[in-house]
């Protein structure tokens, strides 16, 4: 759904004929993941059929697991699986664990395993005890008590927005073999100003679209001349066994691409943590733009963003002192972001700063070495995406690379519309 009341918020569920589907086929399934109608309880015996679907690199669906708190309850943790499972219909599978099945868990997986009332979003993937868990959401039994409606959404939205990147299924192609509506059939039927209007939008879209596709190829282009540069310098000093060894990411090693923006800050807070400060008050109001069709395009261009500030504080700190983070980026570093006025800006406008109203909403939480008053007005942002409207997301940081923390702190992950300006109101 799309809407301009930013403040509205719904609830994504599967449609009725989805479950009506599923329960006409014998076995359905999607790629290497079976689908269920219905949550699937496992006992401790059962523990293994569970970490087989989890070991599968077949498996193309989430997998929630719900634990069984400890000690009596009145059995609300079934209630909440069952609504899981029910609005997740078709894009995630839902097992619930009894106690006895936790702890058989917890003995397999260790700290990757659930307990005491808890959930956790296994992602696609293969899944073993050394994975890592900051990939695999997990929600506490505090939280879901405490606010369950929004608890489920956000569940609820983080499995359904990993079905938007999904390609259609061959089997569907059928359908646009058929004789379809002429190409007047809307003649009429829509007023001539909705079809102007939309056609503007669509034409700046693809404006803008085609922009940030030249922007990446020369930045691509760029990259590449600089990895054969390289490729060729690790050769001739005898250091091949570096270049080939480096190819691949490994399980420990900082992630080359993330799924959302959540999943973005939650990495930042784990690997770059040594040059960029990111507290927790500076993560807002990410659910529509986890839940966006553009959420994997824009969540692994604000870990980019969240990278490339973590590197100019490294290099600061390694002697590169020839100006600030836009000059270090235009000096064209392997993990730099774009320095152009579309991508990125170190200060507002005349009317933001001389705006009480406005200059107050770029005030963040800030390390007291920086500033003793724990906060600090920030100017400077990364433009996630300048054709998104006010859902577009915004990095705003503070550079203190030269100061007492020697780090970047971040002081906002969020949507636009959280820092309005004379365009947005």
């Amino acid at each position: 759904m799309s809407s301009d009341d930013l403040a509205r918020r719904v609830s994504v569920g599967r449609p009725k004929i989805v479950h009506e589907l599923l329960e006409a086929a014998e076995k359905p399934r999607i790629g290497g993941s079976g689908l269920l109608t219905e949550s699937l309880a496992l006992p401790a015996n059962g523990i293994a059929i569970l970490t087989e679907m989890l070991a599968n690199p077949n498996r193309t669906l989430p997998i929630i697991v719900c634990a069984e708190p400890n000690g009596n309850h009145d059995g609300a943790w079934l209630r909440t699986a069952g609504s899981i499972a029910a609005r997740a219909e078709g894009v995630a599978v839902v097992i619930t664990l009894d106690q006895s099945a936790v702890r058989a868990l917890r003995n397999e997986f260790g700290s990757l395993a659930i307990w005491d009332g808890g959930v956790r979003v296994y992602a696609p993937g293969v899944v073993t005890a050394e994975s890592e868990g900051w990939r695999h959401r997990y929600y506490l039994r505090s939280r879901l008590e405490e606010s369950p409606r929004t608890t489920i959404d956000r569940i609820v939205y983080s499995v359904t927005q990993l079905s938007t990147r999904r390609r259609v299924p061959g089997a569907f192609r059928v359908f646009g073999e058929q004789n379809g509506l002429p190409a007047d059939a809307l003649d009429g039927m829509i007023p001539a100003k909705d079809l102007v209007d939309a056609r503007e939008h669509w034409e700046f879209e693809l404006e803008v679209a085609r922009d940030e596709q030249s922007a990446l190829e020369r930045e691509l282009a760029g990259a590449n001349g600089h990895l054969g540069r390289l490729k060729q310098a690790l050769i001739a000093d005898g250091l091949a066994h570096l270049l080939w060894g480096t190819q691949h990411e490994e399980t420990a090693s900082i992630p080359d691409e993330v799924q959302y923006t959540s999943e973005a800050v939650m990495a930042a807070q784990i690997y770059l943590s040594e040059w960029l400060a990111i507290p927790d008050s500076a993560i807002r109001e990410l659910d529509d733009i986890d839940t966006a069709p553009e959420a994997y395009n824009w969540g692994n261009k604000t870990w980019r963003g969240l990278r490339a500030l973590a590197a100019y504080a490294e290099d600061r700190a390694g002697g590169w002192g020839r100006g600030g983070f836009w000059d270090w980026c235009a000096s064209g570093p392997l993990l730099g972001w774009p320095a152009t006025s579309k991508k990125l800006s170190m200060s507002e406008s005349e009317t933001v700063q001389n705006s009480d109203r406005l200059s107050r909403t770029r005030v963040f939480e800030v390390d007291p070495d920086v500033d003793p008053s724990g906060e600090i007005t920030m100017l400077a942002h990364l433009k996630i995406s300048e054709g998104g409207g006010n859902l577009a997301p915004r990095v705003y940081f503070y550079d203190d690379t030269n100061g007492p923390t020697k780090k970047v702190h971040v002081g906002l992950v969020g949507p636009h519309y959280l820092v309005p300006n004379k365009s947005t109101n």
